[in-house]
């Protein structure tokens, strides 16, 4: 079953706080063991103090006696004071261990309990945005199976087919000559080509970002790769539920805007009369516009020379980010783009030396602004129409939510991680001070130990 972010950050908030209580309630029993142990080291310390006193006083003693019964006396009282004092220095080594170690056990509880502290407020946070964000989702999902999206593919492929489409193409066909559509069509689909392109090339980079860390991050990386691409799949789902109907609606009215001049319910015409006998192509016309539509080409061969060294740019981070001011490929694909735009400059004054751009440019100037923008609408409805087609709504909310899960489930697996290395790190802290604390008493430790001052 499919995992959704709200439902990863819940269970998330209930992880961190049980890790909290818990926390809570080590910190709680840990402080108790180190009240205890203190108290324990504090008596052992003050009966330690206690029994060097009786063993000074007895010593003084010893020294002004003379009588062999006293002596002996004396001499019994002092070895068992002696044996006491030992007894008593393993004991408070002993204390001042339990004293080290306890201490320990609460600076990884209370580091714990500030750590979970924070972790579950920021899941608290996420789970509320989690929470708003899957809201506005299902809102579009749901959106997106009813009318009338679900009939928008449908109404795509009606529209391309209808009436008012055959109709606008002749509006178009009757007032713009077919050389000049030629044209003119070349170059809008190479300008919006290139947005095409410019946005891929943006997205290339999010991906190979996402590459980079999941390769270097470990399962944080792989993480963040898959919010990338559920970035990208949100988008598009947000994308569509925003701009999908409105396309429709909008290239529909363009078709129907032309086929109402076509059929004279709607005036003026694209052109006037004389406008039409004016645009008609000639044989100097159509020789000229088939020299320019080459440049079209030459300009796509700079947008593609400059693609691809926006591609070399991420081969070359990829594979060694350190060279790519020095790397000989990234400067060949670079200079390539200097060279096809060299080439298209060439193409360009050559056309104004032979006096091809005059002919075109007093052709093009015929038709007038408003008709172009009409033909621009013509073109971008058709652009629309045949994408509306081609795109089934339900498709991405299906993209959406094999993204959505497949980051959730990648989130959940570095969180896991994150906390077993956390719990790695307090027993690695705990075990340390354990080190230092032994190393500190060693020498005490082995002669207490050595001469059996306790068991």
């Amino acid at each position: 079953m499919a995992t959704t972010l709200a439902q990863f950050w819940q269970a998330e908030r209930d992880v961190n706080a049980a890790a909290q209580s818990a926390a809570q309630k080590n910190l709680a029993a840990a402080q108790t063991a180190l009240v205890s142990a203190n108290s324990m080291l504090d008596s052992s310390v003050t009966a330690l103090n206690k029994i060097g006193s009786d063993i000074a006083a007895n010593r003084a003693k010893l020294a002004t006696t003379s009588v062999p019964s006293e002596l002996t006396a004396l001499n019994n009282i002092l070895r068992d004071q002696l044996n006491t004092q030992r007894a008593l220095q393993g004991t408070t080594l002993d204390g001042q261990d339990a004293v080290s170690s306890a201490q320990a056990d609460v600076n990884a509880a209370d580091g714990a309990l500030k750590r979970t502290t924070q972790r579950l407020a920021d899941s608290n946070a996420s789970l509320d945005a989690a929470n708003k964000s899957s809201t506005k989702r299902q809102t579009l999902k749901t959106q997106l199976a009813a009318a009338p999206f679900i009939t928008l593919q449908a109404d795509a492929t009606t529209a391309t087919a209808s009436s008012a489409a055959t109709d606008a193409k002749a509006e178009i066909d009757t007032s713009i000559p077919t050389a000049l559509q030629a044209i003119a069509t070349k170059r809008y689909a190479t300008r919006t080509a290139r947005a095409t392109q410019l946005a891929k090339s943006a997205a290339d980079a999010q991906n190979a970002l996402g590459k980079a860390l999941a390769k270097n991050n470990g399962l944080g990386g792989t993480a963040a790769q898959k919010g990338i691409a559920f970035e990208q799949a949100d988008a598009a789902l947000r994308d569509y539920a925003a701009r999908a109907k409105q396309r429709l609606d909008r290239a529909v009215a363009v078709l129907a805007n032309l086929q109402a001049l076509k059929n004279g319910t709607k005036t003026p015409d694209l052109l006037t009369p004389q406008e039409k006998l004016d645009v008609k192509a000639s044989a100097e016309r159509t020789t000229a516009e088939t020299k320019i539509e080459s440049l079209d080409a030459a300009r796509m061969a700079v947008y593609s020379a400059s693609n691809d060294f926006d591609a070399q740019i991420l081969t070359q981070i990829d594979t060694d980010v350190d060279a790519l001011a020095t790397d000989a490929t990234v400067k060949a694909k670079r200079d390539a783009i200097d060279t096809k735009d060299a080439a298209l400059t060439g193409a360009e004054n050559a056309l104004v030396a032979s006096g091809d751009r005059k002919i075109m440019d007093n052709w093009q100037i015929v038709v007038q602004d408003s008709a172009w923008s009409a033909f621009i609408d013509y073109l971008d409805a058709t652009a629309a129409l045949a994408e509306l087609k081609s795109i089934a709504p339900a498709s991405l909310s299906t993209a959406c939510d094999a993204a959505e899960d497949a980051y959730a489930v990648a989130l959940a697996a570095a969180s896991k991680a994150q906390r077993q290395a956390d719990a790695l790190t307090d027993t690695i802290a705990i075990r340390t001070a354990r080190v230092d604390a032994s190393t500190a008493s060693m020498n005490g430790r082995l002669l207490s130990a050595v001469r059996g001052d306790s068991f």
